[in-house]
């Protein structure tokens, strides 16, 4: 008999990070995790993402989300720093010396591990949770590399979420998705319905656009277009406001405390969030800790409050705003096909999701479109729980293929192939040392191709070919990427290493190859394939031998310089 399963969404944000549960038996009861350590009475669906170590330099203990005391240094918006290897980024978030952004990553994971299970086990009895199999599902961006969702997967793993766990990762835009358009009266969505999804957050804006081809007994969705997304989320407007509070406040914010200028960003928090830019109200106040009043032109700070205009307020949001609007339109346009097809709706999902401001200023933009704007009841849990979902619809063996995505980039895998005169440079020419023929190197073979539709039960079937005298394996290949349309047939500057995949036989009896020989030596063929599967959050390659599994191969997208190393391997 299967065991009954505990299914757990973690949205792990630039800002804030949330969890959500829910059961097999009672799959349309998710519970949201709303008590934190330290948030004392107060009920909050997240905490924030924040960890800070030792002040010793030691980084074995640490505090985290609101057991932070509100003088202490802490490190924020180290999320970004999983996909970003920008210096100007990793400067305004210091790592710890001996640590990368995934030690950070697995540290801030583990402490919500720990605490959904400790939840879990507070909540239901013993007996329902020794019965009990817990899986876990964690969000990522869509806009995430590749790479990135593997470290985001690598952390989780490191955390605890793994060995008796099934982990799956899953786009935020997605899980954001399936949530909103399951919650929508039964009259409000209809089959046909073309939507696109605004997933903003923290840190990234994901833009999603699908189209409804069944709402029952199974939600079915396809992508309309390829789906876009940047890194203009709402810690920008923190970043602007910033910049503000430093520039009206001159030498007295250079003589302010880290940790103070800390307390004033999230001081700012509030005005963020309730700002909707109405003409009655004019002034907002942010608290200034350590500070009263400063008799000085243009600072404008009394009674310990910094002032700021409604003039000024938009000043912050409007450039983020902006692009947003930008990202959105764009997606409009691609998703209508020329005039083909008409949006009918602008579904706005994630923390910054629920910005009254941005809301209005996109109904604005999209009214004139025609189209409707939704902001989602729990519009901030929109992806938590779209996760449980996803993560229940697994469980409990729903149909897989119900989500159709459009492949961002063209992947493929460098090779070598028999060379053709006047189609093949004679620089990337070499004679084989086992069969002596005359081969191309640096030739690239795309077994995905840009905007090709993929879902959960599409396999992608590559054959490889090695010669050997004896075995030396793991056999390794570079699995390339990019959004060049069409790909090029040979390694540019474009084409960029995603990982190396290691595909290992070391299993295999030498009598199971094919036996060859040349110059009376003999030589072996192995013929086997890779079968990629290419998920919401992550992919996947079983390797296949002789019509027998040998598991998944392993990928390692870490480090890998961008340059592509060429295998000489025949495909």
């Amino acid at each position: 008999m299967d065991h009954p399963r505990i299914v757990v969404g973690i949205d792990f944000g630039t800002t804030y990070s949330s969890i959500a549960w829910a059961t097999t038996s009672s799959p349309t009861h998710i519970s949201l995790i709303a008590a934190w350590p330290s948030a004392g009475a107060r009920t909050h669906h997240s905490t924030p993402s924040e960890i800070s170590y030792h002040v010793s330099g030691s980084t074995s203990s640490y505090l985290w989300g609101y057991d932070i005391p509100s003088s202490q240094q802490r490190l924020k918006w180290f999320k970004l720093l999983l996909e970003t290897d920008d210096e100007a980024a990793r400067s305004a978030v210091p790592i710890p010396p001996g640590m990368k952004p995934t030690d950070v990553a697995r540290d801030f994971l583990a402490a919500l591990y720990h605490h959904a299970i400790q939840t879990l086990w507070r909540i239901n009895s013993a007996n329902v949770m020794r019965a009990s199999k817990v899986d876990f599902v964690v969000t990522v961006p869509a806009v995430w590399t590749d790479a990135a969702k593997n470290r985001t997967r690598l952390a989780a793993e490191q955390a605890g979420i793994a060995g008796e766990h099934e982990l799956q990762l899953l786009s935020e835009p997605e899980a954001a998705a399936i949530y909103s358009i399951k919650i929508q009266e039964s009259a409000a969505i209809r089959v046909g319905d073309r939507i696109v999804v605004c997933d903003a957050g923290g840190g990234t804006v994901d833009l999603v656009s699908y189209s409804i081809t069944s709402l029952h007994p199974v939600l079915r969705v396809s992508e309309c277009c390829i789906g876009d997304g940047d890194f203009c989320g709402s810690t920008q407007i923190d970043r602007n406001f910033e910049q503000l509070l430093a520039y009206r406040m001159g030498a007295h914010y250079t003589r302010l405390r880290p940790e103070v200028r800390n307390r004033i960003v999230r001081n700012f928090e509030e005005v963020k969030c309730a700002f909707e830019d109405r003409p009655e109200k004019e002034r907002f106040f942010v608290q200034i800790p350590t500070l009263d009043t400063v008799d000085e032109p243009g600072v404008r700070i009394r009674d310990g409050e910094f002032e700021i205009t409604r003039q000024e307020l938009r000043g912050l949001f409007d450039p983020v705003v902006n692009k947003i609007i930008q990202l959105v339109a764009s997606q409009v346009e691609l998703s209508c096909a020329g005039n083909r097809f008409r949006v009918n709706y602008l579904l706005l999902v994630g923390g910054f999701g629920e910005s009254r401001y941005l809301y209005k200023r996109l109904q604005a933009w999209a009214s004139i479109q025609g189209i409707e704007t939704l902001q989602p009841r729990d519009a901030a849990t929109a992806v938590v729980k779209g996760a449980v979902i996803r993560g229940l619809d697994v469980a409990m063996g729903a149909p897989s293929g119900s989500v159709v995505r459009l492949s961002r980039r063209n992947y493929g895998t460098p090779m070598s192939t028999p060379f053709i005169d006047g189609r093949h440079s004679e620089t990337d020419a070499y004679l084989d040392p086992f069969t002596g023929a005359k081969m191309a190197k640096n030739q690239i073979s795309w077994f995905i191709r840009r905007g090709d539709p993929l879902s959960d039960d599409t396999r992608v079937v590559r054959a490889f070919t090695r010669t050997f005298r004896k075995y030396q394996g793991p056999w390794v290949d570079t699995m390339v990427a990019c959004e060049l349309d069409p790909p090029p047939g040979t390694v540019v500057d474009d084409v960029k290493t995603i990982c190396t995949i290691a595909a290992d036989l070391a299993d295999v009896k030498k009598s199971k190859y094919s036996r060859k020989w040349r110059y009376f030596r003999r030589f072996y063929v192995a013929c086997y394939t890779l079968d990629l599967t290419v998920l919401s959050g992550e992919m996947r390659f079983e390797l296949v031998f002789n019509g027998e599994s040998y598991g998944f191969c392993r990928l390692d997208f870490d480090p890998v310089s961008g340059d592509v190393q060429v295998q000489r391997s025949g495909v």
